[in-house]
């Protein structure tokens, strides 16, 4: 594979994980981040578990960093 491809393949990958963070569909999307603060606002209890929830955000934006650092990489060796 010509490292562009392999560049190209690495942000398609940051894409969809960028997504995962924000769909309205994703099991740790923002909307779940929001309705937990709601809850806390409102002195209820959380519909969701955040801490298990904030940890698989936080993996997800290491795998990002991790593969932007990759992609930084390709780009300064092809350079």
């Amino acid at each position: 594979m010509e490292t562009r491809e392999i560049i190209n393949s690495k942000q398609r990958e940051i894409l969809a994980l960028k997504n995962r963070l924000t769909a309205n569909c994703s099991d740790i999307g923002d909307y779940k981040i929001i309705k937990s603060l709601e809850a806390k606002l409102k002195n209820e209890p959380a519909p969701y578990d955040t801490d298990e929830l904030i940890a698989e955000r936080e993996a997800v934006r290491q795998k990002i960093n991790d593969l932007q650092d990759e992609i930084d990489k390709l780009e300064k060796e092809g350079n």
